[in-house]
């Protein structure tokens, strides 16, 4: 373990506003992401010699960093990336930072993301590409029809089958976010929601309706990571990365159905309702030396209402099957025993990346979220999810 002078922390947050943003461009939105958090926290900006971006969808260029870092004009840099791993590649970040502050190759790193793939792209070309194979080109599946929404419309039917999870129980979770966008201003959808309009908007795939998926919109997120004892004499409240956890499994739904290649003793642990989510929950746990029941507030990856019941039961918040009994009764609101996404989360504040959910993780922790804020917050759970399912990235986050 590092000592206390080198530990990374989060010392500085960005987030423009999110939502149709018509003439925006990536390369602005990462730009003004950037500077937000370079101003949050006071830093001289070069003193930040690490630079990670996640890339976009509009923008393929693998030398994606090197040239935010020219228009931010950071001159020189020890460490920097172009992040490719969907929504996963926020914390999954987070942890390299802390590597690289905590091992001494790095003062400062900066991490971005930004995309306007609401505007900026013809309705019908990339959109529509966008929505119906996202990151998914997979030989063996897309022909054959599968969309994202599908991948997931076929994890809620056989949960619905396995335990039977109702649809009502996946509305309490949009319901949820919903609320809590309703009162933050910045959030793409703010107009409260209830279980029966969950249950009347249009169908997507199967059971899935059009209210338990993310919208597409535009927006940016920054996180800068630096040393606690740099962090200190910066302007915001240093927030602690006090354990991250991370676990893969497949890409393609067959070997993700089957646990391909799992131990047979393991076969009965995996599968479509059940992730490899519990072994980066293990890993993160283990490192912060907290149990769930210790989180005051979680950030959990919402692409659609399925995914965030599933996080439940692999989290540890209740058994294996009990997920959408979790979700309901208020216990996942303000007030309940565990809020979540208290910015709306990708269902209502707006899909523009897992990053968003670790800004609010960290403000939870700052205590800057006013009407949203969970009073006396001392630890925030926050978690980035991508693939099928199967890429799974966690970190608990403290206070100094």
């Amino acid at each position: 373990m590092p000592n206390r002078g080198s530990e990374a922390v989060i010392a500085g947050l960005g987030e423009p506003p999110v939502g149709r943003l018509l003439g925006s461009n990536p390369t602005e939105l990462h730009i003004e992401a950037a500077m937000l958090a370079i101003e949050d926290s006071g830093i001289d900006k070069h003193d930040i010699d690490g630079l990670m971006t996640s890339g976009t969808f509009l923008n393929d260029n693998i030398r994606h960093h090197m040239i935010i870092g020219e228009h931010l004009g950071l001159h020189c840099k020890t460490f920097c990336d172009t992040l490719r791993t969907g929504g996963h590649s926020y914390l999954n970040g987070v942890q390299i930072a802390k590597w690289a502050v905590e091992s001494g190759l790095c003062k400062a790193v900066l991490l971005l993301r930004g995309d306007n793939i609401l505007t900026g792209v013809p309705k019908g070309t990339g959109l529509k590409a966008y929505i119906e194979y996202g990151a998914h080109p997979l030989e063996f599946e897309v022909p054959f029809g599968i969309t994202v929404p599908g991948v997931y419309g076929m994890m809620a039917q056989r949960h619905m089958h396995e335990f039977g999870t109702t649809s009502e129980q996946l509305a309490a979770i949009a319901v949820a976010c919903r609320k809590h966008a309703s009162i933050n201003p910045k959030a793409f959808k703010r107009e409260p929601i209830t279980i029966e309009d969950v249950l009347a908007s249009p169908m997507v795939s199967t059971p899935l309706r059009l209210l338990d998926c993310s919208p597409i919109c535009d927006g940016a997120g920054a996180v800068l990571i630096t040393s606690l004892e740099r962090a200190r004499d910066l302007k915001a409240k240093p927030v602690r990365i006090l354990g991250t956890g991370q676990a893969q499994s497949y890409y393609h739904l067959a070997h993700l159905a089957r646990a391909t290649g799992a131990r047979p003793e393991d076969k009965s642990r995996y599968g479509l309702t059940r992730t490899v989510q519990s072994v980066a929950a293990q890993e993160a746990f283990g490192r912060a030396g907290v149990k769930p029941s210790d989180i005051d507030v979680a950030q959990l990856y919402d692409s659609f209402t399925i995914t965030v019941l599933m996080q439940f039961e692999a989290l540890g918040y209740c058994a294996e099957g009990e997920g959408g009994a979790f979700a309901e009764g208020g216990r996942i609101e303000l007030g309940g025993e565990l809020p979540i996404n208290t910015n709306g989360g990708l269902l209502s504040f707006g899909s523009s990346g897992g990053i968003n959910h670790i800004i609010e993780a960290a403000r939870q922790i700052r205590g800057e979220c006013g009407d949203r804020q969970v009073p006396n917050a001392e630890l925030s759970l926050v978690t980035n999810v991508s693939a099928v399912a199967s890429n799974h990235s966690i970190a608990i986050l403290g206070r100094d």
